[in-house]
């Protein structure tokens, strides 16, 4: 009885996280870019910068399509194919001063065309041909998902969120070192108006997983997971580059699994700093260090 019990919470909380994320940019706000300032890379400006700063993006997703991964502070520029952080260029737009204000689109133009410049800090080249054929009998799906198992290492806490996108070629890792207790007063809040009611039978697992989050709940989770991303850093990697580092150890590790190459070679990328893997913005060492812990320790 309590195993069935375990199942269906875990069922309903699954949907209700399904619910939260099945669209990154919530629906109807798409290609809207003018939402709610929560994340924390928007506090960065100012109400009327961080307006003016997404009518640029607007502007420019219009012309060439970005697409903002909010929750983890990275912008996917689609021409020139690059994955750039958006403190990066929150804080440029920020010092433009009243000109950015002025023209917003031009401004925004003007730094993602800079970004386009250098592979600095911040901003990483990728390439939507990464992978011409498979690798080890893996095509891009499969190489994907052991990038997923590769940076998530068993036993190791505080890796908060991944992605992957194999027609892109890039991946991200989000770290949080500590959840500050005031972060999970807010989570505890949240949760606290997410009750299903009593599950008696199947009917009543089928109705709470039907039915929408509570609104509270869901304006809770979404002012917790923004002031949490205060305290989180997000590593962005490059796949055609971890590809190549693959190639390059798997002769030295010819008996170890796939997903335990890939571990070594981005460990490798992160320690030594090697182009193809960057931050969205300038980590701490406990950060690093966790980071490091995720992709190289594996149970």
């Amino acid at each position: 009885m309590l195993i069935a019990l375990g199942v269906i919470v875990a069922l309903i909380v699954g949907v209700a996280l399904w619910w939260k994320f099945r669209d990154p940019l919530r629906g109807e706000d798409f290609y809207k870019f003018h939402v709610e300032r929560t994340w924390a890379w928007e506090l960065v400006l100012t109400e009327e910068q961080e307006r003016a700063f997404m009518a640029g993006l607007e502007a420019y997703d219009e012309e060439r399509t970005v697409f903002p991964h909010r929750e983890a502070g990275a912008l996917h520029v689609y021409n020139p194919q690059m994955m750039v952080s958006l403190f990066l260029l929150t804080e440029q737009f920020a010092a433009m001063g009243p000109g950015a204000l002025a023209d917003p689109a031009g401004a925004v133009r003007h730094l993602i065309g800079r970004a386009a410049e250098a592979e600095i800090d911040g901003v990483l080249y990728i390439d939507d041909e990464w992978i011409e054929e498979p690798v080890d009998g893996l095509d891009k799906y499969d190489f994907t998902r052991e990038m997923g198992m590769a940076t998530h290492a068993q036993g190791v806490d505080g890796g908060v969120g991944g992605y992957g996108n194999e027609d892109a070629g890039y991946g991200m890792l989000t770290v949080l070192t500590e959840v500050p207790a005031h972060v999970r007063r807010m989570y505890d809040e949240a949760h606290s108006h997410a009750s299903p009611g009593e599950i008696r039978n199947r009917l009543d697992v089928y109705k709470a997983v039907i039915e929408e989050p509570e609104p509270e709940f869901v304006a809770g989770l979404e002012r917790a997971d923004g002031e949490q991303s205060r305290f989180t850093n997000t590593l962005m990697y490059d796949y055609s580059r971890v590809l190549a580092d693959y190639q390059e150890l798997r002769p030295h590790m010819p008996h170890a699994q796939p997903v335990d190459v890939m571990s070594a070679a981005l460990a490798r990328m992160l320690t030594e700093r090697r182009p193809g893997i960057t931050w969205t913005r300038p980590p701490s060492q406990e950060q690093h260090d966790l980071a490091l812990r995720l992709i190289s320790t594996r149970g």
